[in-house]
């Protein structure tokens, strides 16, 4: 038994120790991302004036002035006072171009496209109506009217959203087709009128700015 004992141990051969090896881990720094510089407003009434103005006045001139000559040009063509809803929807493209011509909702696709979408829908919403022998405004069709008017702003904005031509004041469009008297020639005033607004923002692109 003690020969056997001995033969083992001669024949053992220990595992060698392998140490594993030290891999430190590597040092990443935390980029630094400085806070956004956000300068203080300067200049006389900072809390009321915009404080670009005393650097940006020619531009603040030449934009609103487009959108004055552009709105005056417009409706004197158009001759399209008595349809509120529809002016308003024109003009608030107008404010929409001149004052953030960057903006993604200022952009041709947006403009035209938005009040491209919002007059097929008034359209589609007063030929049901006229189908359903309901003539504007008249005694018991007022609710119905203005449920219509209503559900044309949110198929309007739904159908915007899905087709990616979202431009907030097209929903006026389709709601001054609907409560106005309707005619084509209100469709052909729209259209026209943000084709040229989009023209205009193309030409002069350049030389525009926001003035947000």
């Amino acid at each position: 038994m003690g020969v056997l004992l001995k033969i083992k141990r001669y024949l053992h051969v220990p595992h060698p120790h392998i140490p594993h090896p030290h891999i430190p881990h590597p040092h990443i720094p935390h980029p630094h991302i400085p806070h956004p510089h956000i300068p203080r407003p300067h200049g006389y009434l900072p809390h009321l004036l915009d404080q670009y103005i005393h650097s940006k006045w020619a531009h603040y001139i030449f934009q609103c002035g487009l959108a004055t000559v552009s709105l005056i040009f417009i409706l004197l063509i158009g001759d399209t006072l008595l349809r509120t809803a529809i002016v308003v929807g024109v003009a608030s493209s107008a404010f929409t171009i001149f004052v953030v011509p960057d903006s993604v909702a200022a952009t041709p696709r947006k403009v035209i496209g938005g009040h491209f979408v919002a007059a097929i829908i008034g359209v589609a919403i007063v030929g049901f109506l006229h189908l359903m022998g309901v003539e504007g405004y008249s005694n018991g069709s007022r609710y119905v009217v203005d449920i219509a008017a209503a559900l044309s702003v949110g198929i309007g904005i739904l159908l915007m959203v899905v087709t990616n031509t979202e431009h907030p004041p097209a929903a006026g469009t389709s709601l001054g087709l609907i409560i106005h008297t309707f005619d084509w020639t209100s469709v052909v005033f729209i259209l026209c009128s943000v084709i040229l607004l989009s023209l205009i923002r193309l030409f002069l692109r350049r030389r525009m700015i926001n003035l947000l």
